[in-house]
């Protein structure tokens, strides 16, 4: 895939970044989980493994990329990584989720509500968009609490993270 095909793929992909991306055709830097890549190297890497895409642009992407960055850079979170680094993130912030993901081993039986509202689809891509700076707190439910208080059933544990 052509670096020009890659940007119409990913702008088609999530149509919010179009206002963003402005001249994206000449975007010559690609990161995807931390990482610099090549066009070609993200040829392999499908819409569902996407959790995020960010553009960043201005003077402190040129100063850690080169002039190559002055059009841009792609940063590109796959959800793997994604959830890893919420996982990490959550775990710093309570200890009760540190234990409940070293109890189940993943997060997959995990119920996340953010905001008062459970999280049902494009988990990664909601989690991963969370800062730090905006959690006041990380509660912890039991299958039992989650349904009484979320309605919400066939998850053992529940994530409560309150926002600012």
């Amino acid at each position: 895939m052509k670096p020009k095909q890659l940007t119409a793929l990913l702008l088609l992909l999530l149509p919010g970044i179009a206002a963003i991306a402005q001249d994206t055709d000449a975007v010559q830097v690609y990161v995807i989980d931390s990482v610099e890549a090549t066009p070609y190297e993200i040829n392999g890497l499908g819409p569902d493994q996407i959790a995020m895409i960010t553009i960043a642009r201005g003077r402190k992407t040129i100063e850690k990329y080169g002039e190559r960055a002055a059009n841009g850079v792609f940063y590109i979170e796959t959800k793997a990584f994604a959830r890893q680094r919420y996982n990490r993130m959550f775990s710093n912030l309570s200890p009760a989720y540190a234990a409940a993901l070293q109890k189940y081993g993943s997060d997959s039986s995990f119920r996340y509500i953010v905001g008062g509202s459970p999280v049902t689809s494009n988990q990664e891509s909601q989690l991963a968009a969370l800062e730090k700076k905006d959690i006041t707190g990380i509660r912890i439910l039991d299958a039992v609490a989650l349904k009484k208080e979320y309605e919400v059933e066939g998850k053992q544990v529940g994530v409560v993270i309150d926002m600012k």
